[in-house]
C-alpha cells in the first residue's frame, strides 16, 4: 500500500495506488484497519530478577536516558511484559523506546526520529494496549513531506524484537478552509 499518485480534483485530495481514484472519506470508510484483539499478548508477568536494568547500548536510547530508566520503573504497559517508553519533542511531536522488563533491552525504529502530528486530527500518535502486539501510529515519520500530503495510520505487529508493518489506512484530517 503506497501513497504514490496524489492530485486534486473539485477540491478533493485523490491518491491513485492503494485505494484507487477514492476521495480521502471514502479511503478511510474503505480501511479495514488490524484490531488491538486480533493479536493478543501473553499477560503480563514478573520480570526475571530485580536487578534488571534498561540496557541504553544504542545512541537513541543514550540521548533519552532520563525518560527511559525514570519510565522503567512503571509497569508492563505493552504486550506483556514491555514497556513503551514517549517523550515529547516539539509541538504535537512524540517519539518511543520500547523497553522489555524482562532483559532490560531498548528498542527503538532506526532511521525513525520523531512521530509529527498532522492538524486537525485527534487520534493518539502513539497507541498500544498491554494485552495485545499491535502498536499503531498515527501521523508521520521525520516530518516526511510526502506523509504530510496524505497522512496515514500505520498498524505494525511487535515481533519481540522490532516493529512489523501489517496494515495502513489514510488518517481523518479536518482541512481548515477559509472563511
Amino acid at each position: 500500500m503506497g501513497g504514490k499518485g496524489l492530485k486534486t480534483v473539485g477540491g478533493l485530495l485523490l491518491a491513485g495506488s492503494c485505494f484507487g481514484a477514492l476521495p480521502m472519506s471514502a479511503q478511510a470508510a474503505s480501511c479495514n484497519p488490524p484490531q488491538f484483539a486480533d493479536y493478543p499478548a501473553a499477560p503480563a508477568s514478573a520480570p526475571h530478577s530485580a536487578a534488571v536494568r534498561p540496557q541504553l547500548t544504542s545512541k537513541k536510547a543514550r540521548l533519552f536516558r532520563t525518560a527511559i530508566r525514570t519510565d522503567f520503573s512503571e509497569p508492563a504497559n505493552f504486550a506483556g511484559h514491555y514497556r513503551v517508553t514517549i517523550w515529547g519533542c516539539g509541538t504535537d511531536c512524540r517519539d518511543f523506546a520500547i523497553v522489555d522488563k524482562h532483559t532490560g533491552r531498548v528498542y527503538t525504529m532506526p532511521g525513525e526520529t520523531d512521530v509529527g502530528g498532522v492538524m486537525g486530527n485527534d487520534d493518539e500518535r502513539i497507541d498500544f494496549k498491554p494485552d495485545s502486539k499491535l502498536f499503531i501510529v498515527s501521523g508521520c515519520f521525520n516530518d516526511d513531506e510526502r506523509c504530510l500530503a496524505q497522512p496515514k495510520k500505520l498498524f505494525y505487529l511487535w515481533t519481540g524484537k522490532t516493529l512489523r508493518l501489517v496494515g495502513q489506512c489514510p488518517l481523518q484530517v479536518e482541512r481548515l478552509t477559509a472563511e
